[in-house]
């Protein structure tokens, strides 16, 4: 008998930006869809968190400074990333997010080498 284990959905906060704001659904959207690739990986993340500071909001510009924690059970992965477009920064922490991928799946149990035949 197989059981399909399905993964919950990581909690992820947004903070520093108004629910009603359109960077908000970005953020969320982009950077959500990154950990559901990445915790089939790391099955154990906790929660995840985007800090967002606004810089020159009177202006017709606004430069965003953000800050990506993931929680996982052993440790936490910080990412930052900075600029004027709320979309490049949401594409450049997902991109970042998900090269954790490569790093953790080498270390899926192997053959090993002393137990190979001859």
């Amino acid at each position: 008998m197989f059981r399909l284990i399905m993964a919950e959905k990581v909690p992820l906060f947004v903070i520093g930006l108004a629910k009603d704001e359109p960077a908000n659904e970005v953020l969320s959207s982009k950077f959500g869809s990154a950990l559901e690739k990445v915790q089939q990986v790391l099955p154990h993340i906790i929660e995840a968190k985007i800090a967002v500071e606004s810089q020159n909001t009177e202006g017709s510009r606004t430069h965003y400074e953000v800050t990506a924690t993931v929680k996982t059970s052993g440790d936490r992965l910080i990412y930052t990333e900075s600029g004027w477009d709320i979309l490049k920064i949401a594409d450049d922490l997902s991109r970042k997010l998900e090269r954790e991928l490569p790093k953790h799946d080498d270390k899926r149990q192997r053959d090993s080498i002393r137990k190979k035949e001859y």
